[in-house]
């Protein structure tokens, strides 16, 4: 243990271009501030600062890292490797992958603890999902793309129109709808790699070529198509953080509703979305009670999907729960993050789920510490 009052909070990010070298700056400045309100410190560094230094047989002793103090903004140190890890590393490609995988690795070995677990692929946490009986009922069908054979299959199951997005995180980048117009035409439309919007048409039987092109080598998933856009024809989502506070408890820190750009097909806020109060979102499509009624809804299910998760691929810490309204108001279970983004509630004026979705990975991480402090005293 370090010497601190309580320990160390090492949050490991990938690297990107600019002063500090990482996003989510506004987020893990107020982390840094609410972690010394509880007697902790954070800071901030990249894989590749804390590589060691003869190779991967060697420990890894100091870190440089990035830390931040009210009046000097954020600043260049060295630190001892950290007591606990909080992984917010996006991965852009495998090199940053096995770099991220390989550094956790070696400071879970030299002691050590991991704020938590990431989940797989969207298809490994579909199959748990599919387990439980009552969420069954809410997962869309999920086929894993290995070519023209289950973009065949796929296209006759769901009814000629059908969804496309990586098994691994993409922020809605690289996703694809794909609908046959005719016998002849294929309508393609979505984001690139680098989230660029793209529309266009082609012949049929160029489509097997032109996805195969498309997913390249990453791992893709097909889902049926469903309309979830509001009754302007804007995509919307709606976003449900839960957290494990103080205790180690799962709870609900906010809902939110995320729309999309107009003519686009996912709700991001990296692509350009905004979000709003779910509840009034909800109400001018369907209703006060419907829209109470979803909520309701999707309140029960995030209680449920934690505890499932955490069965099937070990504890976890937090989870950005991703639930599509269909325009006939029923509930699906799109994605499951174990990485979140927390900006919706900024930007919907919740100020009190914003406060919790920042303080509630430092009240957890001091509730790791805490109770590996009370095993050796006892």
């Amino acid at each position: 243990m370090s010497s601190n009052k309580i320990g160390t909070l090492g949050v490991m990010v990938c690297r990107k271009p600019g002063f500090p070298p990482f996003s989510e700056k506004e987020f893990l400045r107020e982390l840094s501030s609410k972690a010394k309100e509880l007697g902790m410190q954070v800071f901030v560094f990249c894989p590749d600062d804390a590589s060691p230094a003869s190779g991967v047989e060697s420990s890894i002793d100091r870190i440089q890292g990035y830390q931040f103090n009210p009046g000097d903004g954020w600043t260049i140190g060295t630190f001892p490797p950290p007591d606990v890890i909080y992984d917010r590393c996006l991965h852009r490609n495998g090199e940053e992958t096995a770099a991220a995988g390989q550094c956790l690795d070696q400071l879970l070995q030299q002691g050590a603890k991991l704020w938590s677990r990431g989940l797989p692929g969207k298809q490994k946490v579909h199959q748990v999902l599919k387990r439980s009986s009552a969420l069954r009922p809410y997962l869309p069908a999920t086929l894993n793309y290995t070519g023209a054979e289950t973009l065949s299959r796929a296209l006759q199951a769901f009814g000629s129109r059908l969804f496309m997005k990586p098994s691994g995180g993409s922020q809605g980048r690289h996703t694809l709808y794909l609908a046959l117009t005719d016998q002849q035409r294929v309508r393609l439309q979505g984001r690139d790699r680098s989230n660029r919007m793209f529309q266009q048409t082609i012949p049929a039987q160029e489509m097997n070529e032109w996805v195969r092109r498309f997913t390249g080598r990453r791992r893709f998933i097909i889902q049926p198509y469903l309309e979830l856009c509001n009754r302007n024809g804007d995509p919307f989502d709606i976003r449900s953080l839960v957290q494990k506070n103080d205790r180690g408890i799962w709870s609900i820190t906010g809902i939110a509703a995320r729309q999309g750009v107009s003519q686009g097909l996912t709700s991001n806020l990296h692509g350009g979305g905004t979000a709003f109060p779910a509840l009034p979102y909800l109400t001018t499509d369907f209703g006060e009670e419907q829209a109470m009624k979803i909520i309701q809804n999707i309140r029960d299910l995030s209680a449920q999907l934690p505890s499932l998760l955490e069965e099937g691929f070990g504890r976890l810490g937090e989870l950005g729960i991703d639930f599509g309204v269909d325009t006939k108001g029923r509930i699906w279970i799109l994605e499951v993050n174990s990485k979140p983004g927390r900006r919706a509630f900024t930007l919907t004026g919740d100020g009190h789920a914003a406060r919790l979705s920042v303080e509630h990975p430092i009240q957890y991480a001091r509730y790791l510490l805490l109770r590996q402090l009370r095993r050796v005293n006892t």
